[in-house]
Parts: C-alpha cells; structure tokens; sequence
C-alpha cells in the first residue's frame, strides 16, 4: 500500500501535524513523514472500483516528484535523462542557528518559495564546528521534500593560518566526506553534491592579482593547494558515490575561473563542477569571468548575495538583475547556471533573508529575501544570447592566411554580440563605453561599448584596428564563414607589453583550442610580448606571436573548425590586458587541390598579405603573371609552369593587384605587401 500513501503525500500536500508519525518508503526512498491518522483515513476512502483510477493518479504523482540524478553534458549540468537543469535555492548558514534549518519544516518552506536546492554548509572551526548528525539530517529533510542538496566543508576563519590551503585540514575533510558520501549510499540517495572547498584565498605572499604574474603564483600556492586536496577527496568520494556531482572551489575566494580551464585537475572520471561566489553590491567586476567561463567549464554559483562581501549596509538588485542574467543563459557558452542565494537566516545584516523567526509563511522577509522569492517564482527563466554578423560574414577560405578584422566584431550588444566591463580607471566607468582611441575620437563602433582602439596611432592606416584597454573576463563574437574544416595554427598580434593576458577561443560556444595531437586538455593561452618585454611601457611596438600555456609552454596549439559555413568565433580574456592587435589563423596551401567551389577555380595565391613581397603560386595550367600597382602601374611579370611557384617579388609595403593569364581565362586578385 506504500503508493497510495504516496499519493495521499501529493493530493493533500499539507504539512506535518502533531501526533504520531510514520515513513512511507519506495524503492528505497524515503518519503514524506505522515501521521498515522492520515493512513488510516486513506484506507476508509479506497473503493475497489477506485483502485485502477488510483494507481493512474499515482503514476503522475510519483513522477512530478521524484528526483532525477544528476550528470554532466559537456559543460551542462543536466538530469539523467539528459535535460539541461537549473539548480535554484538558498544556502544555510551554521549549524546552530537552530531556529532556521534544524526541521524538516525550515526545508519545506524554501520548498514552498520555489527552491530545488538547498546548500548546508559545515564549519569545522566555527560555532559547532563539524556536526555530521545535524548534516545527515538535512540531507534526509532534502529528500523527504524532493530537493537536491549541497553538502559544503567550508573554509573561512583563521584564513590567516589557513593561507588559504585546504590540505592544513585534510584528513578531517577525508573523514567528514567519507562518512557523508558512505551515508548517502547506504540510503540510496541521487540527490545529494559534494562542495569540497568553500572559498580558498590567495596568502600573503602570492601578492594577488597584484606586480606578480598570477598564474606562477596560483601554480605554486593555492591552485598547486586545491590539485593536491582533490587528489585526495576525490577518490574518497567516488569510492561511495561514483556517479554524484563534485564541486570544486577556485582561488581568490571562488572567483579565478581561470585556472581550471588553463591548468586543469584530474578529475578522475567524476562529475567535477567549478564553484563561482559573487557579491552583488560591489563585485560586477568578477562576473565577466562568470560569463567567459562558461563556455569551457562546468560552473554553479554556490553563493551569491545582493550586498557587499564585507557585509555592507547597502544591496544592489541592478547588479543581481546581471548575475540572473548571464545564468539564466546568457553568456558565450550558453550555459545555464545552477545558483544558491547567501543565506536562509536572521541575522542583522542585508544579505540574509529575514529578520525574524515566526512562521514561514509570514515571515517578514528581508528585500534580499524578496528579491530572490521574485526569481524562483519565474522557474526556469532562459533566454540566450543571440549576434548577427557586422555586414557580413569575414571569409576563412582554410588555404590563405586570414587576419581577422576585430572592429567587425559582431552586432547585437553587451550579452548577445560581447561582454564588456570598464573598471574604474576608465574614463566613462562605471557606464560601459567604447573607449579606445579609435572608438571614443574617431566614433568606430561608437555606439557600441568594445573598447576599439588601433595599433599605430600616429599613422592608423599602417596598423590594424585593436580591442584595447582589455578587462577581465571581456569576451567578443565574430561571424566568420569557414571554407575547409580543420585544425590550423593560429599567430597573435601583440604589443612588448608585460600584463599576463589570458586569452581563450570558442567556435560556437565551445572550447575551440586543441594540441598538436588533437586534444582539448588545454583551454586558455597566455599572450606574449612582441619582444622581451617591458613592465612599464611597450604598448606601441607590436608584433606577430605565438600564445603558449604556461604550464605546458612545450606544446604547439591550434584553432579547430569541424564543419564548413558560417561559424561564431569567440575571443575571450579572463584577465586584464593593454590588447590584442589582430589574430592570424595560418591557411594550409594543401587544401587548395581538396577545397570543391562553386567556380572550380585554378588559381591560389599566398600568403596575402606577405610579410617580405614573396608570393607563392598555384595553377594548373602554364600563365603569365602580371602584378600592378594600385595606380596600374605594372611592377613584376614572370611566366611560370603549370604546378606551384615561389615568385620573390621584392616589392615595397603596399597594396597591389595580381593578373593570371592562361587557357583557362584571367584571374585577379588583390595582393597586400606588408
């Protein structure tokens, strides 16, 4: 009879009563906690001629609201059966703030408020410190009201002490996750993730974000910290509960995104998600990093708060409106984001979401705890990011070089075409604007907030149109239309700079970036100076390099396009930077005799532009090849054979025009000498 009992659950949905209370079970799931007069009453209502009625009732019943499992898709958490999931809820504080989630009832009311999630966070050195009764019976609350859970090991005070490492504490969390994730198999639980550290720091010594390039920093302190714990958590966990989502923190208190993409963890087969932490009131400037990352990376927002991270008197629901955004899909990986709100509590202070501890329903929530009812109440909200090509598309025909021409990046504004972010030392902050020299005096893209700016200011004409003045996580889309597929090597155009520019790219939303041998480990390069490099000037002596990953600076990479048409190139940086002068993507001269057009052409010439007045020639019939000034004047001539020929054209920096007589008809092309 344990259906109907399950069915009574779903028809009646009231709460828990006084007086004696049993447990419903199914299939090794605890349900929800009745009363026994309720069973009692259930039986006097069943008729025989009900029976099959019944059973019709609570086959609906039982799937409205059974949990799914959880797994990834790419970068897209999503159920068991493979439909994309937004996990939406609030966060607990400690375990003893005893009047708000030590009940199943505390649960339910989040429930009722429209959350699927909720995060229990556990401090091992604050309060309580680490009570595993108390967690336990949040994780059974959770299933009892059908939501996930997150089971938290958090890391805040005595930081100082802790620089930040998780491992000072390991063995403490290899027992506390060993017992949750051996608990949770044992009740056959699906519903449960595992947050394995909450917000590990930067120490002293790594000096930020600051004169030091970050990522040595990162290597040597705290992301080498985090790689050295999962290797020790991880295995704990999969040991018990193989298939569960893992979510791992990042440094500078789970905000660089970065590292997991540019210097990867093993994840050991597991369900491994990278944790993101964003305080609305004065950190808009984190959540391009967001938005970038989620093109390569598996992300949840496990804590936000409309305040400031310091507990401000003061909330910004306009910077919470951007966070929604971008994780309701619109970013340039077109992911939705799962997100916890900081926090379900009564504390004094503007981030929590009430103030007192009457009944639920009649709680005087908090403007925090308004805002965020006011988003769960609109359920799965997603809306994504949609460009058009500036013109039209630029043309990568996969046999000559292409230099990509970043002033036409593509149109449909901030979230949809780019995301931009001006810090303060920007002239317009804090409202986005186009602020190169090129766009701010000379109204490129003017109406457009894409930093435009150009590589040779004194003579623009001699240079390429630049993104400048780079902010963290600032991302850019360019339609272009790919005629061969393949993997092609790819040159940057950099200035003598030294700002530790982390750069990536995306074709449609995907990691773009493979090695030489194919593979996709790598995701995010690092710009390189045009020289040796300078710390206090260099912006304007730019040349063509080679972007290489700091920790594997061995390994060649290359751009991938699977298919042929028009594609969405993404240039994306997760840090600050002075800009990006062009990107050459390397044509392969072999593709000429495979590349099937419209016209069956005979002719190919490159590299165009060259670098020295060389110019290499393919036809399939003897020509005679003429090449003239832009003022018609002609400059070289030569008759060459049927087959490739390298012409050494010794001509001077300009534009010129190239005439191939044959057979066949006259071909002409424009040919640039730079």
């Amino acid at each position: 009879m344990q259906f109907l009992f399950r069915l009574y659950n779903f028809v009646s949905g009231r709460q828990k009563e006084s007086g004696i209370y049993c447990v419903s079970v199914f299939q090794n799931r605890a349900l929800l906690f009745r009363p026994i007069k309720d069973y009692l009453t259930i039986l006097k209502f069943i008729q025989m001629k009900k029976f099959f009625t019944l059973i019709a009732l609570f086959a609906f019943a039982f799937s409205a609201y059974a949990l799914e499992g959880l797994k990834l898709v790419g970068t897209q958490l999503c159920t068991e059966s493979g439909k994309p999931i937004q996990l939406r809820g609030w966060s607990t504080h400690g375990s003893w703030f005893k009047e708000c989630y030590d009940e199943e009832e505390d649960f339910s009311a989040m429930k009722r408020k429209g959350a699927n999630v909720a995060r229990i966070v556990t401090y091992f050195n604050e309060g309580e410190g680490i009570n595993e009764a108390w967690v336990k019976n949040c994780i059974d609350f959770c299933a009892n009201q059908n939501m996930y859970c997150i089971v938290d090991w958090h890391l805040t005070k005595d930081r100082e002490e802790l620089k930040g490492n998780p491992m000072t504490r390991v063995e403490d969390a290899k027992n506390f996750f060993h017992d949750i994730s051996e608990y949770v198999s044992e009740k056959d639980y699906n519903h449960v993730l595992y947050e394995i550290c909450n917000e590990p720091v930067f120490d002293s010594i790594s000096d930020g974000w600051g004169s030091k390039d970050p990522y040595e920093v990162g290597k040597e302190y705290v992301w080498g910290w985090i790689k050295d714990y999962c290797k020790e958590i991880l295995p704990v966990i999969k040991a018990n509960d193989s298939t569960s989502i893992v979510l791992v923190g990042t440094p500078q208190w789970d905000q660089a995104l970065v590292f997991p993409f540019l210097d990867p963890i093993d994840e050991m087969g597991m369900n491994v998600m990278y944790s993101f932490h964003y305080y609305a009131y004065d950190q808009e400037i984190y959540l391009g990093e967001l938005s970038s990352a989620s093109a390569f990376i598996p992300l949840f927002v496990t804590t936000w708060s409309l305040s400031s991270q310091e507990n401000g008197t003061k909330i910004s629901t306009e910077n919470a409106d951007k966070l929604m955004t971008v994780c309701n899909g619109k970013n340039i990986g077109g992911q939705v984001i799962s997100w916890v709100n900081w926090s379900w509590s009564y504390l004094d202070s503007p981030e929590n979401s009430f103030s007192s501890i009457e009944n639920y329903d009649k709680k005087n929530f908090s403007e925090a705890g308004k805002y965020v009812m006011k988003q769960l109440s609109k359920g799965d909200n997603f809306v994504f990011g949609e460009s058009q090509a500036y013109d039209s598309a630029q043309v990568f025909d996969g046999v000559n070089d292409f230099y990509l021409a970043l002033e036409k990046y593509d149109q449909g504004g901030i979230n949809n075409a780019y995301y931009d972010f001006d810090e303060d030392w920007v002239a317009c902050a804090p409202t986005p604007c186009n602020s190169g020299v090129a766009g701010m005096y000379e109204g490129v893209r003017g109406d457009d907030a894409v930093d435009i700016g150009y590589t040779n200011e004194e003579n623009p004409g001699d240079g390429y149109y630049s993104l400048s003045y780079i902010g963290r996580g600032e991302w850019v889309k360019y339609t272009i239309n790919v005629k061969h597929p393949g993997d092609y090597e790819f040159e940057t155009y950099t200035n003598n700079h030294i700002d530790y520019n982390i750069i990536a790219f995306t074709v449609d939303g995907k990691n773009a970036l493979v090695d030489e041998d194919g593979k996709e480990i790598y995701r995010a390069l690092e710009l390189q100076p045009s020289g040796e490099g300078e710390k206090m000037d260099g912006y304007n002596d730019w040349g063509w390099t080679k972007p290489i990953c700091p920790y594997a600076p061995e390994k060649k990479f290359r751009l991938r396009f699977n298919e042929t048409g028009e594609h969405k190139l993404g240039i994306v940086f997760m840090t600050d930077g002075s800009g990006l002068g062009s990107l050459k993507i390397i044509g392969k001269p072999e593709n000429a005799v495979n590349v099937e057009d419209v016209n069956n052409l005979v002719v190919r010439l490159w590299p165009n532009p060259s670098e020295d007045g060389s110019l290499n020639v393919s036809v399939n019939y003897d020509s005679d090849i003429t090449i003239y000034s832009a003022q018609g004047v002609a400059v070289f001539s030569k008759t060459v054979a049927a087959g490739v020929t390298t012409l050494n054209t010794s001509l001077a920096a300009g534009a010129y025009y190239v005439k191939v007589r044959n057979e066949n008809g006259i071909f002409t092309n424009k040919f640039i000498v730079k």
